[in-house]
């Protein structure tokens, strides 16, 4: 009688045991979205426990960046800001993934473009080198060497572009021209910085406020501790799942398999949730001396404040590109949160667009006072161009998150945009 009970509690489990195998098989590509492959999944899986490893050894804090004495931050070189598929920051503490080196030196033949702004700019200046050198050549006969020298990174704003030049030609940078892709950050993030009582002509709160905990001795407090353990608790689970799912037999199992995917699936979204809640919290609470001096608002309305900044930035940066024989060109960055900006597809509707987004109300309500700054720009002689409405006629997919980011399409739209404005500019500039 036992032995009968055993036997079909034995086969009953591998029965279920079988069915969940069967079924993990069919439901794996329509949950992961792959194909499913043993060894990939291992090899993939093995990585993953790796980089988990290293991070959770490393002496290093989490953020990316460091701070500068001139620049507010740069990138902490050896820091991957687009993961480790890509090249990481450089010792200048800049993405560089054409691996320039810098200080830039211009080589024969070469026109040299020195790129600023915030992350739109470092991901302009990183992908279309080759497509706006082969754009320029094919269409306009462009016969020079065209070389893309990195300058952004994200978060920046005015007047970290207009301080980034100067102290690149100081620190002995080469280049013809200096182009400036702006204006989101130097709305969103500069009334970020008035709302959290921070300077808006200081960095970025968002992006230096871990730092000014992290990087300093007795900035620490209670609420960032906890914030950090919730942060590393979550590589800490997905460790322990990972390592139990490479364990023999269960690499072996199509279910564990499934589980361990869908489980790194869910802690990259936990853990960029405790990255934004990290940076964002962090702002709130800074120390007085990372908030600058007291800002007095006289304007009433924080919009026209933050342009202003924005508008006297790029005539000083003009001013000093004409002293520097430089070609300056200034250009409005798109945004999917300015009206009549773009038919948003389907898909952009889900994943980048967010109607409660504080940037994005920021861009909504803002924009205007930068383009009529841009305006004054333009009749006080500074080769300014707004590029907010390039996309305007595109029903494709372009913006790839809730923020400002677009993908290659996006940023080859908007480079031949450029193209045609830097031989534009190149007649009326003449040195």
């Amino acid at each position: 009688m036992k032995l009968k009970f055993f036997l079909g509690y034995t086969l009953t489990l591998l029965f279920t045991l079988f069915l969940l195998e069967v079924s993990s098989f069919f439901l794996f590509q329509s949950l992961t979205k792959k194909e499913f492959s043993y060894a990939a999944f291992q090899n993939e899986r093995l990585a993953r426990i790796a980089a988990i490893q290293k991070r959770l050894q490393t002496t290093q804090s989490p953020e990316l960046y460091n701070f500068h004495p001139y620049l507010g931050y740069v990138g902490r070189p050896g820091a991957y800001p687009w993961g480790e598929i890509a090249e990481p920051f450089n010792e200048y503490g800049m993405l560089s993934m054409a691996k320039h080196p810098y200080p830039y030196k211009k080589g024969k033949n070469e026109f040299v473009i020195a790129v600023v702004g915030g992350s739109v700019a470092e991901i302009f200046a990183n992908i279309t080198e080759k497509f706006l050198e082969q754009y320029l050549r094919e269409k306009f006969g462009f016969d020079k060497k065209l070389v893309l020298v990195n300058l952004a990174t994200g978060g920046y704003k005015q007047p970290q572009q207009l301080f980034h030049v100067q102290y690149a030609l100081l620190a002995g940078f080469e280049f013809d021209a200096v182009l400036n892709i702006d204006g989101f950050n130097d709305l969103a993030l500069a009334n970020d910085n008035i709302n959290n009582q921070i300077n808006p002509i200081f960095p970025s709160g968002f992006h230096i406020g871990l730092m000014s905990k992290t990087q300093m001795t007795n900035q620490l407090d209670f609420q960032t501790a906890k914030h950090l353990y919730a942060h590393y608790s979550l590589y800490e689970t997905e460790l322990s799942v990972l390592s139990f799912t490479q364990s023999f037999p269960f690499k072996y199992s199509i279910f564990f398999n499934l589980l361990g995917e869908l489980w790194t699936k869910r802690s990259l979204i936990e853990i960029k949730k405790t990255e934004y809640k990290l940076t964002f919290e962090t702002q709130k609470t800074m120390s007085n001396e990372f908030r600058g001096p007291l800002f007095q608002n006289q304007n009433g309305n924080p919009y026209e404040v933050v342009a202003n900044i924005w508008q006297q930035a790029s005539t000083m940066l003009y001013a000093i590109c004409q002293a520097n024989r430089l070609i300056y060109i200034h250009v409005l960055q798109p945004n999917q949160y300015v009206e009549g900006s773009k038919p948003l597809s389907d898909k952009e509707k889900k994943m980048a667009f967010d109607p409660n987004l504080g940037w994005g109300i920021a861009a909504r309500e803002g924009y205007t006072h930068l383009i009529s700054k841009g305006e004054q720009l333009s009749k006080d002689g500074i080769p300014f161009y707004d590029l907010s409405m390039i996309f305007k006629d595109s029903t494709e997919d372009l913006y790839t998150d809730i923020c400002c980011h677009f993908n290659t399409n996006g940023n080859v739209i908007m480079g031949k945009n450029i193209a045609e404005i830097l031989l534009r500019e190149l007649q009326k500039q003449k040195f």
